[in-house]
Formats: structure tokens, sequence, C-alpha cells
């Protein structure tokens, strides 16, 4: 064969694998890297159940890969032309990704609208809606729940005790370790006292981004200056709350020092790594105002329930997926109720379905995996979820403006003695006002 001629051959030959290679990239799934063992099974049965329906094979690889939730969509956005097909993020990264243009595609199959609207709480119904050139759209698939829970040591802390933080501080200086370590001092780890509610009444002053409103932010209230007074004597109490260290909270609670964390599901396996058989799991504490805390018109003897963001983390879809006639279907499929009760079972995922803990047969009984389940959708009841995701401010000026750091002062009263620099219901309350401004504005004043 003539040189040139096989040349130009091989040439071409090339030119249709790197066509075909190109054709072939595989639509692209990101789930919590706890997560992808299980999915990647969940899309081997969408597989066959896409057959047995359609008489052909998918005309697809589907690849599932492990990515954190909680970064996942600032990474998509890096590059979202190499970005996932389809991804998980919490609810209140939807402002980044809808922000100009959005570089995410709403939903608009009716059955799986139908299925957002059968299966989900309000709460979700609400946060999963953005406002693209003035038409608003539903972009998110709700799949897992998400709350703050307590996991403590039972050898330490009774059943009565783990039910107030008095009952806690209790046991702390009984045994002379520190009640509570912190998993973080941001906004969303050390928020269990700003979320608190009145117990009896689930009311509270706060606001915050209220109806998708920069202008709606409030927490000057009375009782959050009551609940901020209350913090300070437990946070500046020798037995209280243990700051972030670099031991990190799993030594602190393995080794004795502190008695239990605040966290989530993502954290229960490191829990039980730290305990064992003695780890405990309850939903978070109550408190009670005393005189010393009561201003303006909440009284002494006023419990309070601590609070919680409560939150789903949710699929979406890259805007311009070659594979876009196939995603809705997908994640039709992966978001099901029935996916998500195999998922609880297998990863401990807790559900989005709002019935879950009616329906779901595998949330009832005795384990520690029912009691984290039924810790969270007790938190549900006195948790809102994260509302940053009506517009990419809300998130900013909340985390990464400086406001967690001026509740974490009026807590830690800086000197902790009676010239502390946040003694007085004044002092508190004008600086939960630059809080607030913070809110609203990004700054202080």
């Amino acid at each position: 064969m003539n040189k040139k001629l096989l040349f130009l051959l091989l040439i071409l030959a090339s030119a249709v694998m790197l066509i075909g290679c190109k054709k072939d990239a595989p639509l692209t799934i990101w789930v919590g890297t706890e997560s992808v063992e299980f999915y990647q099974g969940v899309v081997e049965d969408y597989l066959v159940a896409y057959e047995d329906e359609n008489g052909e094979a998918f005309p697809h690889t589907i690849l599932v890969k492990g990515a954190d939730t909680g970064s996942a969509a600032a990474t998509f956005l890096e590059d979202t032309e190499a970005g996932p097909d389809i991804f998980t993020v919490a609810h209140d990264n939807l402002g980044k990704l809808i922000a100009g243009s959005s570089s995410i595609a709403p939903v608009t199959d009716a059955d799986l609208l139908a299925q957002i609207e059968n299966d989900n709480p309000e709460t979700f119904k609400n946060v999963i809606k953005g406002v693209v050139g003035g038409q608003t759209y539903t972009f998110g698939v709700p799949y897992i729940a998400q709350s703050l829970v307590l996991y403590y040591n039972k050898d330490f802390i009774n059943e009565t005790q783990v039910q107030t933080w008095e009952g806690i501080l209790e046991a702390a200086v009984a045994a002379d370790k520190r009640a509570l370590s912190l998993t973080g001092t941001d906004g969303f780890n050390n928020s269990f006292l700003l979320l608190a509610t009145e117990a009896e009444t689930g009311s509270s002053s706060l606001k915050l981004y209220e109806g998708g409103d920069i202008n709606e932010n409030y927490v000057t209230g009375d009782d959050m200056v009551s609940v901020m007074k209350w913090g300070q004597r437990f946070f500046t109490n020798e037995n209280g709350p243990k700051r972030p260290t670099d031991s990190g909270w799993q030594i602190e609670l393995k080794d004795g020092i502190s008695l239990s964390v605040i966290s989530g599901a993502w954290h229960y396996n490191a829990a039980v790594a730290a305990l064992g058989s003695k780890l405990g799991i309850a939903k978070l504490p109550t408190f009670t105002i005393t005189a010393a805390d009561a201003y303006g018109t909440v009284e002494a003897g006023t419990v309070f329930q601590s609070g919680t963001f409560a939150d789903a983390k949710m699929f979406v879809m890259k805007k311009n997926s070659k594979y876009q006639e196939f995603l809705q279907d997908i994640v039709k499929y992966l978001s099901s109720k029935e996916v998500q009760e195999q998922s609880y079972i297998e990863v401990q995922n807790l559900p989005a379905y709002k019935n879950a803990a009616v329906e779901f047969e595998s949330m009832t009984g005795d384990t520690l995996e029912a009691k984290l389940a039924s810790s969270q959708i007790e938190m549900f009841e006195h948790g809102i979820p994260q509302p940053f995701g009506f517009d990419n401010r809300f998130n900013f000026y909340y985390y990464s403006k400086g406001g967690p750091d001026l509740i974490l002062e009026i807590l830690e009263n800086k000197q902790g003695t009676e010239t502390g620099l946040f003694t007085t219901f004044e002092a508190i309350k004008a600086q939960l006002q630059l809080v607030e401004n913070i809110w609203k504005t990004g700054n202080k004043e």
C-alpha cells in the first residue's frame, strides 16, 4: 500500500476515534463521597428499567463520582462545560448557580414536577425555586434532608440530663469535663442559640432574609437578647462549651475531655468511632431563662428549644448538557421515595420525603441509625431551611462578613467577668444590631 495513502488512513482512523471518544464521554453524576457506591448501584438498576421500558439499552455510559456537596457548586462554576451533568448541592447554593442567566436547567418535566410537589414538605418546596429573567422556576429536586442533632457520651449523661443544657452542664461539672465541643464557630455549626425558639409556642422574633428579602432581617428582639445572655453564661462557665482545637472534637469525645457535640449525619461514623457503645443520639436540648437572663418582655422561667438549619440536599442539572433529554428522567428515578428509603438503609442518608417517618418501616426500631433519623426529624420541627438560595449575596453576608464572629464575641464575653465587653443587655443588643446590619448590607454600619 502507498505510504502516503496509509498515513492518510491512519489520520482518518484517529479522527474517527477522537470523535467517538468525545461522543461517548460518560453522562456524569456527582453525589456525596459517602454515597457513590450506592448510587452507582441505583444507576445500574435505572439502566435495566430503561431497557425494559424502551426495548433498547440506554445509549450512553453513566458515571457516578463523589464530590463534597458543600463545595460542589463552586467547583462546578469554575468550569461549567467540564462539570457534571447532574450534581448534588445544598439548597442554599441555588443563588450562585442561577446568578445571571443561570448555569443550571430548570425542571420542566410534568411528572417530575408532580413528584416534587407530592413528596416534599412545604419548607423544601419554597427553597428549590429561583427567579431568572423575571420568571420563577423550580431548579432543585430534593432527595436528602439534614439537620443538627446531639451526639453525647451515655456513660456521663443520663436520659434526663440530655434533655436540657442545664442537665448536660450538671453532668460535666460532676465529671470535671466540658459540656460540649464545638465543631466550628461559623454560622452553621454554632447556630443552635441564634435559631432557638420558645419551646411552648415555637415562636421567635428572628427574621433571616424572610420572604427572600434582603431587608427582612431582625435579630435585636427581646428574646434574642435574653437567649444570648443565657448563652454567655453557658459559654463562659469553666465546664461549658469548648472552642474547636487542633486535636478535634472526635479526640475530645474519645478521650473524655468533652461530653457532647452538635453535628449532623455526615459525622455519624466519626461519632461512632469516638464513643462506640457509649454513643447516645438526641435532639438538641432545651434551656431555661433565669432572672439573670430575662430581658424586656421575656420572663424568667421561659424555656427555649435549641434550633437548627433543617436543609435539603438536591439534584440540579447542567443547563447546556449534551444529555439534556435524559437528565430529568434520571433525576426522577434517583430522587424517588423508594430510592430514598434504600439510601437511608444503606448509607444513612435521611430522606427528604415528607412522610418517611410514618411510611418507611426501616426508620423504626431501636438501632442507632433509627435514633439518628428520628432525632433529625424531631429537629425539623424546630428548624428552618437556610434561606440563602434566593440571592447570591445572602449566603456571603451571613457566613463570610463577620456576623458569626460578632455573635461568638457576645457568647464568650471576652474577659468573662463583670467588666467584660458584653455584660450588659444594652451592649448585647448593640452588638446584635451590627450583626443585623451585616445581614442587610454586608457591613457593620
